[in-house]
């Protein structure tokens, strides 16, 4: 899944804005140049990154401003880093921050309330670039938020569930995206629902995916693993276009989901949900994570053999489970002193523990982790993927997006690749580049334990 806040946000700028992208995953920020009004969204773990590249900025005269989860929850913080700060959504703030700038009354902080669902606008598709990432698809959001209340989840608590009208998603779908034509046209029109959980609502998913059908196109989508148990739904998707989704299992222990407050996640059921989805002709992949409080070393030892149990081989994230600032899961880790010391913004990143288990010493999570990503992420594990699903289905595109789910099992070993890593917090240095500039600029890293 590909950052779209670039391409939202530039939806709610003025028509006479210029406007350029930047996505640090893809090309690197020129730094020589020079622009009005810089609007920066990142993670947790790029916060100490993001204050370096704005202080830059705001020496030569430019105009910064943050976003995300994070400006929003440490909006005090970011503020001696950024001129303002956006801590609402963005659709009625946006627009507010600009207009205030042009006459020059910027304020600090942008706090206004939701407009509603309604409110979102289409994404500036035009400016998507599929030159420098080939596998990008175009987004949308249908929905915004998820019912559920899972301790580790930063919308737990912060975002309540809510949906577009339909007309209007398919209408955007229709006339406002820009497809990939990379591949020999094997991604064209082929796009991806960006929201957290498209089945929030299992009604609206219903109407979403019988409106659908008539466009014929081919899609992709993340959501709970209590949809997939509804045979007919999961086979109305597939019709619909539906041919990838991304659930997060996060664990095959029944004591680690239970601490998860993870209750639509029924194991037993697991075995049948991935037969009949893939039977379908929709690709399932999943999400794991290493070191939750019911994590033990014999279940994390016997992991693969489960995996192989199930006949399934795409799972596509591993990482490590992370206690946010803004979860419920960091209060408890917090009141019960298991924050581990020195931990910093930048060991938020899903691949570093900042935290001691119950049932696990630190370094055995990181010995676990680092094991199952060589496993798990391996030549041979694709090629059981393909052999394991390649004839199960004979619906359009099935194929097509059963190959493209390859190189993604591949990526589980890309978060270990630095064998320098020790991926407990406090223990890694920050990057090189970013250490050198905050040391020149008098930063400090933001210190959460």
């Amino acid at each position: 899944m590909q950052s779209a806040v670039p391409e939202l946000i530039a939806g709610l700028c003025p028509s006479h804005a210029e406007i350029e992208i930047f996505n640090e995953k893809e090309q690197d920020i020129p730094l020589d140049r020079h622009w009005d009004l810089v609007f920066f969204s990142y993670l947790h773990s790029y916060y100490e990154h993001t204050k370096v590249l704005s202080t830059l900025f705001r020496q030569r005269g430019m105009v910064t401003v943050a976003g995300g989860r994070h400006a929003g929850h440490f909006a005090e913080d970011a503020a001696n880093y950024f001129d303002a700060i956006v801590t609402g959504e963005p659709e009625p703030n946006v627009p507010a921050l600009i207009q205030d700038f042009e006459k020059g009354q910027l304020q600090k902080r942008y706090s206004l309330a939701s407009s509603g669902p309604e409110a979102i606008q289409p994404y500036r598709y035009d400016l998507l670039d599929f030159k420098n990432n080939r596998v990008r698809l175009a987004g949308i959001e249908a929905s915004r938020g998820c019912p559920f209340r899972c301790n580790f989840c930063v919308l737990t608590g912060h975002e309540r569930y809510r949906y577009r009208s339909i007309p209007r998603v398919i209408e955007e779908i229709r006339t406002k995206m820009t497809w990939n034509k990379n591949f020999f046209g094997a991604m064209d029109n082929v796009f991806v629902f960006l929201d957290n959980n498209l089945g929030g609502s299992p009604k609206y998913l219903r109407e979403l995916c019988e409106a659908l059908i008539p466009l014929k196109k081919i899609w992709g989508c993340a959501l709970t693993f209590n949809i997939l148990k509804d045979d007919s739904l999961v086979k109305l998707m597939a019709q619909a276009g539906c041919r990838y989704i991304y659930t997060g299992m996060e664990s095959l222990n029944p004591e680690s989901i239970k601490a998860m407050n993870k209750g639509q996640n029924k194991l037993s059921e697991v075995d049948e949900v991935i037969r009949r989805t893939f039977s379908h002709g929709i690709v399932l992949s999943f999400g794991l994570i290493v070191g939750s409080d019911g994590d033990t070393n014999e279940y994390l030892e016997k992991l693969p053999e489960y995996l192989s149990d199930l006949k399934y081989f795409a799972v596509t994230f591993l990482g490590i489970v992370c206690p946010y600032p803004e979860t419920p899961f960091f209060r408890e880790v917090q009141s019960e002193g298991r924050l581990l010391p020195g931990t910093i913004s930048r060991d938020y990143d899903g691949y570093t523990l900042c935290h001691r288990p119950k049932n696990l010493h630190p370094s055995e999570v990181v010995e676990h982790f680092t094991r199952l990503c060589g496993t798990l992420g391996t030549l041979p594990n694709i090629l059981r993927h393909y052999g394991a699903w390649l004839m199960r289905s004979d619906m359009p595109r099935y194929r097509s997006t059963l190959f493209f789910s390859g190189p993604e099992i591949l990526s589980i070993r890309n978060p270990v690749k630095n064998k320098e890593r020790r991926y407990i917090a406090g223990m890694d240095p920050l990057e090189d580049w970013d250490a050198q500039q905050m040391k020149t600029l008098g930063l400090l890293p933001q210190r959460l334990s």
